[in-house]
């Protein structure tokens, strides 16, 4: 009876350390992947350039606000002659 509780504690012993060896594994593996995935990212967006058309798109906002700068101008000018 003495040696077969040894030999279920050993057996616990190397299933704990198992199971220790694969969760720190896993985490390890999950946070290279993490590591990969980030640095993924920051090179994709320092690596693509915006194309011609998104820079020298027309801003609606700006071209709005010019048109309206522009009639109150008009109408100031108006109002002064």
């Amino acid at each position: 009876m003495d040696r077969l509780k040894t030999i279920l504690a050993l057996i616990a012993v190397i299933l704990v350390a198992v199971v220790a060896l694969a969760v720190i594994g896993f985490f390890y593996y999950v946070l290279l992947f993490g590591l990969i995935c980030l640095a993924t990212v920051i090179v994709v967006r320092f690596l693509i350039k915006p194309g011609l058309r998104q820079i020298d798109a027309p801003d609606p906002n700006r071209d709005r606000m010019k048109v309206k700068r522009t009639l109150e101008d008009y109408k100031r000018k108006r109002l002064l002659k």
